[in-house]
């Protein structure tokens, strides 16, 4: 454990940085991910917002 420590700091020490590449592919996954959340968030909330007016509101008969 005592050896753990300094192992993580000397294989910090050496990391070299990463020239990445992201191809146009990955740009639009993470486009299309953020469409669907605000898509499901939009959903969940039209479910729940007629969930909330139908207990506020009163029946005919």
């Amino acid at each position: 454990m005592k050896l753990v420590f300094p192992a993580v700091l000397f294989t910090a020490a050496l990391v070299a940085p990463a020239h990445a590449y992201l191809d146009p592919g990955t740009g639009s996954m993470i486009l299309q991910a953020i469409v669907g959340a605000v898509a499901v968030a939009g959903a969940t909330l039209s479910v729940y917002w007629g969930k909330v007016k139908s207990l506020f509101s009163r029946k005919k008969q």
